[in-house]
């Protein structure tokens, strides 16, 4: 039995009710609407809900009627709800495309818009919806049924106080929109905004298993088309709120596409670094903040079948030397013209002044090895597919760090390919997947191609023990690539803007120190916070995520050929 739910009292006394109910739905509605009582509506363990139709509401047996409440003021509000639903709301709209978890908050701001327009037009009908939304209240909780408990109660008792950082940000937006009630796309726009929160923190959602709190509402089945296919989701989502400060080690679990089952094998941790973080508003370092935990990557010696990376559906052009060489301006002979010193000679010879006419740029063989650390994301985020039948951004990066490895490996620089996720600031795991002189051979692919992703992207932690393991290497060209698919997140931030800053912070760092910092971010809304983070011209937007591989090899090209 969840928190705020009653045991099911009897509604054998409903018929009895039905001619004074008929009138209120009538009343409100300005036409017939049909109450149907019996039968029962709930998924096994799980307590029952009205069921809406455009002609029909269906009043199951066994509604659950919470201690405190008595039935008739239950039954009054589960009819001015419907009422709600059907002047206002649009029915059977699709479901194509959307997570269960976002159907779900989109049914839920639905549900408080349509109340907030009926109370426009009926005001003393407050009452009804507060008393059971209030016996619904799970305050303690932090699961997505909590958090849009304490969000239905937030934005129908202005009184009503939430110091839960998510749910205060939901309150916020729907009170800017509420100043349109009627375009209801601005109100989908901020669902699945407030979605993506709660997916960078992690919140567990498990369809088979939620049900509208408050127990007046319908199951939202009226809004809702659901095309069911093959490729629906399975119904148990495995996703865990963590906790703050996990164990040493940890055990694998298996990968949520359910493609390739893993061995359980505990992650070592080999050493422990501090480092400090940036508080922005604060404008200071927090010394010895964050934990970056050096971990040892023995996934690899679990017996699983992983894909070979030549087997991915991409390919790369390695006949060609990738480094580039100088370029030598200024020369009498060369490859193609030097325009600023065209431009020089022209206006020299205008001017009757003697010019060289050394006007072309020659490239010569690079005299400058370079080290580069390619830095790879890996967050829960990248797990997701980047469309239909494409692969996982996970999948993309792993074979783009492998063909840029064999590439340059064979050009004489120095690569490593190292992998870092967040748990908190407490835990931030770093894998060095392929260290700079370490072979490419078969073992060294097997690693990168098993490494998992999960939890969070706390990048500057991750920047800051990227540069010091780049700041041993003796090269003079130092370079760090960062793969990403988003923006710095982690489950103890809850102000966006604070990791980004931070990230900054630790590149402006790195740069001081002789290190280059580029990023390669797979994000069509990355422009903004990219830009802060990496600055002008360092960073680049991959519009095609198959463009990656392609993408990271040109980057490099153009760092060793500057």
């Amino acid at each position: 039995m969840r928190s705020g739910e009653a045991s099911v009292k009897d509604l054998g006394a409903l018929p009895g009710a039905l001619p004074s109910l008929r009138w209120l739905a009538q009343g409100l509605l300005g036409r017939d609407l049909a109450l149907q009582p019996g039968g029962s509506c709930a998924a096994e363990g799980l307590p029952s809900r009205p069921v809406l139709t455009p002609t029909h509401l269906l009043l199951p047996d066994d509604l659950a009627v919470p201690e405190g409440l008595d039935q008739r003021g239950l039954l009054r509000a589960a009819i001015a709800h419907a009422v709600a639903h059907l002047k206002f709301s649009t029915p059977a709209l699709p479901s194509v495309g959307l997570k269960p978890m976002t159907v779900a908050l989109i049914s839920a701001l639905e549900d408080a818009r349509v109340e907030r327009l009926l109370l426009r037009e009926h005001p003393g009908m407050r009452d009804w919806f507060l008393a059971p939304l209030r016996l619904a209240l799970q305050p303690e909780g932090v699961g997505f049924a909590s958090l849009t408990s304490r969000l239905d109660l937030a934005l129908m008792d202005q009184g009503y106080r939430d110091d839960h950082p998510w749910v205060h940000k939901a309150r916020t937006l729907f009170e800017q929109h509420a100043a349109d009630l009627e375009n209801t796309e601005g109100f989908r726009q901020m669902a699945l905004n407030l979605v993506h929160d709660l997916g960078q923190t992690r919140v567990a959602f498990r369809p088979g298993q939620y049900q509208v709190s408050a127990p007046y509402r319908d199951d939202n089945t009226f809004l809702w088309q659901h095309d069911f296919s093959a490729a629906d989701p399975p119904p148990e989502l495995e996703l865990q709120v963590p906790q703050q400060r996990p164990p040493q080690a940890q055990t694998l679990k298996k990968r949520s596409d359910g493609e390739t089952p893993e061995v359980a094998v505990e992650e070592v941790a080999l050493s422990q670094n501090l480092y400090p973080e940036w508080d922005h508003r604060l404008s200071m370092l927090r010394q010895d903040w964050c934990t970056v935990i050096d971990k040892l990557p023995t996934w690899r010696h679990a017996p699983r079948l992983v894909r070979p990376v030549s087997a991915m559906p991409m390919s790369l052009k390695r006949s060609l030397r990738l480094n580039g060489g100088r370029r030598i301006r200024r020369q009498p002979e060369g490859d193609e013209l030097d325009l600023n010193a065209v431009v020089e000679f022209m206006v020299a010879q205008r001017s009757q002044r003697f010019a060289e006419s050394r006007c072309f740029i020659r490239r010569a063989a690079a005299d400058t090895p370079a080290s580069i650390l390619v830095l790879l994301d890996l967050s829960e985020s990248t797990n997701d597919r980047l469309g239909e039948g494409t692969p996982t951004f996970l999948d993309l990066e792993k074979q783009a760090a492998l063909m840029l490895a064999d590439a340059v490996h064979a050009s004489g620089d120095r690569i490593a390919v190292h992998g870092f996720s967040s748990n908190t600031r407490a835990e931030v795991s770093y894998y060095r997947l392929l260290d700079f002189g370490a072979p490419l051979d078969a073992a060294a692919h097997m690693v990168l191609a098993s490494a998992p992703a999960r939890h969070s992207t706390r990048l500057g932690a991750a920047l800051r023990h990227a540069t010091a393991c780049l700041l041993e290497e003796a090269n003079d060209l130092k370079a760090i690539l960062v793969l990403t698919d988003g923006a710095p997140s982690d489950i103890d931030v809850h102000t966006p803007q604070h990791l980004v800053e931070d990230a900054r912070h630790a590149l402006h760092e790195a740069r001081s120190g002789g290190v280059q910092v580029h990023g390669l971010v797979v994000d069509r809304q990355a422009d903004t916070y990219a830009r802060r983070i990496f600055g002008w011209r360092h960073y680049h937007v991959v519009d095609q995520p198959r463009a990656l591989p392609d993408r990271l090899c040109g980057l490099y090209r153009w760092l060793t050929a500057a």
